[in-house]
């Protein structure tokens, strides 16, 4: 492999003008498709197949007012007076008026007294009902809800938007640069040269470019979240700028050693770029294997962000060489261009090896007390991981100074926490189920007078009440006899505040019952409640012989928290798997494999208990932003696990292998684990470094997915990085001494040599150059 690299690297620098001109056209091109895709993302995630989003599909076909998108206009008046003045309800009903036949709403529903406002008649909300998904309402439409509602605030009337009825909230925000530039800043020092600080970022935004043009495209044609770009973003800058930081850094080395300019790329794409086409690769079979789990939305995101990984380490093994061949010696400080000029290409043997730092002393003077002190700090970190709990975002979960917050802390206020997210329970009985003529035609007399009294009561309430107000009233009055069986077995179930049936198909083979739960969405006893409805909807059916089901958009989305829950181990057993079998082909021992699944095992647990801790127990919320404690997005651990695998992976390559190298090359195991530190700690500090603050630029993103993300993926890497790879590692394998590198022969035979240290490559190279030197002139005796 180092050997078909290397003439990459060669045939990179020979044709650097095509290859630049090459994938600037791959950038145009796609750019210029995705501008023109017209791509569409969602901000909502859904399984097919689950019965809790058959049902949802079911009741969005029959009766979509019950199921589907939906917002809500929530109107508050001040305390001591309520809804029933005259300019409070002229100014509901200009908001009704306008907001009916705005594009995509098929229907408008004004407060009705005893359903959607409070009993102290203060709180109140117009129900707006759209066809389609949230993500395909129209920016249009919502802009022209709020204007509605700016235009409409007599006398301190609060008015809010919630749901489908506001526009979603961007997913990044004004620092996610503040990452790029801290990178930029961590390149310089690094390098100490303009030049090679800006290659790697240059690099790095054309592989994005490509990545996320590319995702957009075929937005157009699939499904996907609008956390996917997003996600593919943050791993296309990281590993991005990392990918070419270990190339150019192994040029520079090369350069300082006397190798002419072409040869030290070609040398460097051969030995460093094998490390990081193993580290890129193991990064994209981890995402890949997101489609394992089954869960069509993360397959998406693990594929877009795949590919994106893949960019990056093609355009670090030929763009990164064809530039660095225009950059000549400007990759090196300044100081050292002149000094060099004049033994560029004399080849000069290094015999001295990095002198060891401080901190490799430190791990291997006391590995043993290394080891325990690390193992227990993570493991402290780790605890509050066992108190994990699963969700997706809601209006509760937003910012307190958001519209759909301050709606959604409004209808909790008037109609109880759980009246934002209502679950659903849908009954299709084996035979229809009709009331008789005598039966409805009572029902429909005693609804008009019921009409009538709050006519007289307040003539402001009742000019709202529409002949289609009139019938859908008539309608739920009809199925609540109907019902009255399945409503009253419901209404007893621990934590519901409120069960009625509220609508019915007029051929009588299916109806929706709404259930009120006490509790708000993100609370764990409505996760429970949500278990207790199942159970007696099962009962239910068996009795009645109906089908019954339990949906709704909180059912829906605790179904999917306990199947992400459920795919958690899977994945991870194949992760664990694949780690063992890739650094077992890779550095030919047995140790290594194991001691890097366990340490990546005590960074995801540590990275775990430091979301918890923060996200959902709100520690430090201050310092993160974090203003609502709540569950953590239900996708979040599946997703760190493939990618945090992935990274750590690539530190524990690239430190690893140099240790691999020194031993290789006749050094005494444990020499070989300092030499094999001390020559590349500093490069991967730097690497971690700069994806940690790439990462950490988007914890602070106005999107609480995005920003829990970045939390999870920036501390994670730190972790990784600086307690495991570079404290744990080296004392381990220190420890282990010649042990580490053993291989038993059977498997030794059995493994093809894959080279990842170049050593073979190198060997080649230096008997090609020995064979070119002249034989030394005879001398006379």
């Amino acid at each position: 492999m180092a050997t078909l690299l290397y003439r990459l690297g060669h045939f990179s620098v020979r044709n650097r003008r095509w290859v630049l001109i090459t994938w600037l056209v791959i950038l145009a091109g796609l750019g210029t498709t995705a501008v023109t895709a017209n791509a569409t993302l969602t901000s909502t995630f859904s399984i097919p197949g689950m019965k809790s989003q058959i049902a949802l599909d079911q009741l969005n076909k029959k009766i979509p007012r019950a199921g589907g998108t939906s917002g809500k206009i929530v109107v508050a008046a001040p305390e001591g007076k309520t809804l029933a003045q005259p300019a409070y309800q002229n100014a509901i009903e200009a908001m009704v008026n306008g907001t009916k036949g705005l594009d995509k709403v098929t229907s408008v529903q004004a407060p009705i007294p005893g359903q959607s406002i409070s009993k102290n008649g203060r709180i109140g909300y117009i129900t707006i009902n759209f066809a389609g998904q949230i993500s395909e309402i129209p920016v249009a439409t919502q802009d022209k809800i709020l204007k509605l509602t700016q235009a409409n605030h007599p006398d301190s009337l609060q008015v809010e938007l919630g749901g489908g009825a506001v526009k979603q909230a961007p997913s990044i925000g004004s620092t996610e640069g503040i990452g790029a530039l801290v990178a930029l800043v961590v390149l310089f020092i690094t390098f100490s040269s303009l030049i090679a600080a800006g290659l790697p970022m240059l690099t790095a935004l054309i592989g994005i470019g490509i990545g996320l043009s590319g995702i957009l495209t075929v937005a157009a044609f699939v499904d996907m979240s609008n956390t996917a770009p997003i996600l593919a973003l943050m791993l296309g800058l990281a590993v991005g700028i990392d990918y070419a930081l270990f190339i150019v850094s192994k040029h520079r080395d090369l350069l300082r050693r006397g190798r002419a300019m072409d040869e030290s790329i070609a040398r460097a794409t051969g030995t460093a770029g094998t490390a990081v086409l193993f580290a890129g690769l193991t990064v994209v079979i981890a995402l890949v294997g997101l489609t394992v789990v089954g869960i069509p939305f993360l397959s998406v995101m693990g594929l877009g962000s795949a590919a994106t990984v893949a960019v990056a380490v093609l355009i670090a093994l030929t763009l990164v060489p064809a530039l660095l061949s225009y950059t000549g010696l400007r990759v090196l400080p300044k100081s050292e261009r002149a000094a060099l000029g004049e033994n560029l290409g004399a080849n000069q043997p290094v015999t001295e090896a990095a002198a060891p730092n401080r901190w490799i002393k430190m791990v291997v003077g006391r590995p043993i007390v290394v080891l325990i002190v690390g193992i227990l700090a993570l493991g402290t970190i780790a605890i509050p991981a066992f108190s994990l709990r699963l969700g997706l975002p809601t209006d509760a979960t937003a910012a307190p100074d958001t519209t759909k917050r301050q709606a959604y802390d409004l209808l909790a206020e008037g109609f109880g926490d759980g009246s934002s997210n209502p679950l659903i329970v849908t009954v299709e009985p084996k035979s229809p189920l009709t009331l008789d003529p005598a039966t409805k035609a009572q029902i429909d007399s005693q609804l008009q007078q019921q009409l009538q009294q709050q006519a007289q009561a307040n003539p402001q309430l009742a000019a709202i009440a529409t002949p289609e107000l009139i019938a859908l009233a008539q309608r739920q009055a009809e199925v609540q006899i109907l019902l009255k069986p399945y409503v009253d077995a419901i209404s007893n179930v621990k934590n519901v505040a409120d069960a009625k049936a509220v609508a019915g198909t007029a051929d009588g083979t299916f109806f929706v019952i709404q259930v009120i739960p006490k509790t708000g969405p993100t609370d764990e006893r409505t996760t429970t409640l949500v278990h207790d409805l199942n159970a007696e909807t099962t009962s239910l059916a068996k009795v009645n012989g109906a089908n019954l089901a339990v949906t709704g958009i909180t059912a829906v989305q605790i179904d999917i928290s306990h199947k992400l829950a459920d795919a958690l181990p899977v994945y991870l057993a194949i992760v664990v798997g694949l780690a063992i079998i890739l650094l077992l082909l890779v550095f030919r021992s047995i140790v290594v494999p194991i001691k890097a699944v366990i340490g990546f095992l005590l960074s995801v647990a540590a990275a775990f208990g430091a979301v918890v801790a923060v996200y959902q127990w709100g520690w430090l919320s201050g310092i993160f932003g974090v203003d609502t404690p709540s569950p953590i997005i239900s996708f979040l651990p599946v997703l760190l696990v493939g990618i945090l695998f992935g990274l750590a992976m690539d530190y524990e390559m690239f430190l690893v292998s140099g240790m691999r190298e020194s031993y290789a090359h006749g050094a005494d195991p444990r020499t070989a684990v300092v030499r094999g530190f001390s020559a590349g700690s500093r490069v991967v500090s730097a690497a971690a470094i700069i994806m940690f603050s790439v990462f950490a630029g988007f914890i602070f993103a106005p999107d609480t997915i995005i920003a829990s993300i970045g939390f999870s993926l920036g501390i994670g890497v730190l972790i990784d990085a600086f307690v495991v790879r570079m404290t744990l590692v080296p004392a381990a394998m220190y420890l282990f001494g010649k042990a580490g590198w053993f291989l038993p022969k059977v498997i030794d035979r059995v493994l093809p040599d894959v080279d990842i240290e170049g050593t073979k490559l190198l060997a080649s190279l230096q008997k090609t150059e020995l064979s070119r030197e002249p034989e030394p002139e005879s001398v006379p005796v």
